[in-house]
């Protein structure tokens, strides 16, 4: 069939695009350490902060500004206040001081601190007493945390903003990034899912299909003057992949073995690792590896040498070289006069242009700036597993979306399980019933991860269903 007939086949989706929670949202980690607390002159107080700040810098990577650095006597907690409020001490002449982790020597704290001691507070004999209690590390999720931790620990703040931008991508960057996505998010992952068709109908793979969208491209297409069967949307789309599990010899496969037609191949419904390839060969990842392949070109060559497997993928890497007249040469977008393709076009990478006129591609080179797959969106009919999150990550993806009813027991990305695992024996024990804690790699401070998580979540499709019927393959 000719790609673009198909594209003019492409039923959009229809449901809505919403961000996937993290596991900072749906498992808040609760750190707590000690601290130390001090009684000092209140008149001092901003002369003690500069003078703990100097000695003892704070450590940057670990904020603490949930907590107050200091206390009046009514807002110490009722527990500590028989501990804290020595004889003689006067609410309206001191306060307490916080001196948060990491945490100094305390002969160290009390000689920076003896000259804001209170009258009578300190000798030389007796230095100005400190007072161990515990603290919260990280910022309070809500007010009634907030106010739980004020009560039982030390007093602090509870900022709407911060733990958010702690634990989840900030709201305005989510929000713009999904406003953008929604309109024509339906569409590709009905593109994807026809790729993913492509691989398991050929035999070389499993169902599993990703397209990839420049978002800068898209923005160029006018939707205005769009009729039926136009294809100008797939315009932005500059590579797509199917799984290819199946496809190399390596994997133990021989030709007899190759079995076109719907289902794994062979005919087995359990992942099997010595046919199912490499995490290479997966959809995502031999996505990246044709964006890459033309990322390393210097100029347009001869697509045949492109790992492609199907027409689909074939068409859309031919697509990607395009004629540009010496007029848009100064145009910083990466597909100048990309809407006024010529006959000699599609022959472009076979070919000099005509006199006067330069290639240029959908997928810059890197002599044009382009860089691994930074500013991309890519759209997967499977939520991808934890060696293709992590090629994701190293890519430097703009976002990465996929539907909801395409969660996988094997996935990476997400953080909360919306079914029970298939498979679990009716008599099966609590433990073996209870939802297992997904590994939710996605927004993960400690692996630097950017990349924006959508799922899209379709009208009249059950949540409770695992993708592929719960065969638990790795996507």
């Amino acid at each position: 069939m000719d790609a673009e007939d198909v594209l003019r086949g492409i039923t959009s989706r229809v449901g809505e695009v919403t961000a996937i929670r993290t596991v900072q949202e749906t498992r808040p980690l609760e750190e707590f350490s000690d601290a130390y607390v001090a009684e000092v002159n209140v008149k001092t107080a901003s002369k003690v902060i500069k003078a703990l700040d100097s000695a003892f810098p704070r450590d940057a990577s670990q904020p603490m500004n949930h907590l107050r650095r200091f206390a009046k006597h009514n807002q110490v907690p009722e527990h500590l206040r028989p501990v804290l409020l020595r004889e003689g001490s006067s609410p309206a002449q001191t306060i307490f001081v916080l001196i948060s982790p990491p945490l100094p020597g305390t002969e160290a704290i009390q000689k920076v601190l003896a000259p804001f001691a209170p009258d009578n507070a300190a000798t030389e004999d007796a230095p100005l007493p400190l007072h161990t209690i515990r603290i919260p590390l990280q910022p309070p999720m809500t007010t009634v945390q907030a106010d739980a931790w004020s009560k039982t620990m030390w007093p602090v703040v509870f900022n709407p903003a911060a733990p958010r931008a702690m634990v989840a991508p900030p709201p305005h960057i989510l929000g713009r990034a999904r406003e953008l996505i929604q309109p024509k998010a339906g569409r590709y992952l009905a593109l994807a899912q026809r790729v993913a068709e492509e691989a398991e109908q050929s035999g070389l793979g499993r169902g599993v299909g990703a397209v990839v969208v420049d978002p800068g491209l898209e923005a160029e297409v006018d939707e205005t003057e769009e009729t039926e069967g136009d294809i100008r949307w797939a315009d932005a789309v500059v590579a797509v992949a199917g799984d290819g599990r199946y496809s190399r010899r390596e994997v133990g496969m021989t030709e007899a073995d190759v079995q076109p037609g719907r289902g794994p191949n062979p005919n087995i419904q359990t992942y099997n690792p010595d046919r199912e390839g490499g995490p290479e060969l997966h959809a995502l990842m031999r996505v990246v590896e044709l964006i890459s392949s033309k990322r390393r070109e210097d100029g347009p060559v001869s697509s045949t040498g492109r790992p492609c497997l199907n027409y689909l993928e074939t068409y859309f890497m031919s697509q990607s070289n395009v004629t540009a007249t010496s007029e848009s040469l100064d145009d910083p977008s990466p597909v100048p006069e990309k809407y006024q393709k010529t006959e000699t076009a599609a022959h472009a990478i076979h070919q000099e242009p005509e006199t006067g006129d330069a290639s240029t591609s959908r997928i810059r080179p890197r002599s044009q700036g382009g860089y691994l797959c930074t500013d991309l969106d890519v759209y997967l009919t499977h939520e991808p597993c934890i060696c293709c999150c992590m090629g994701l990550l190293l890519s430097r993806f703009r976002a990465v979306i996929f539907p909801r009813r395409g969660r996988m027991v094997s996935g990476g990305l997400a953080s909360e399980p919306v079914v029970q695992p298939d498979g679990a024996p009716a008599e099966a024990s609590e433990e073996e019933a209870k939802p297992r804690e997904y590994y939710g790699l996605h927004w993960r401070k400690e692996l630097n991860w950017r990349a924006l998580g959508f799922e899209f979540v379709e009208e009249e499709q059950p949540d409770a269903k695992l993708a592929v019927d719960g065969v638990a393959f790795h996507a």
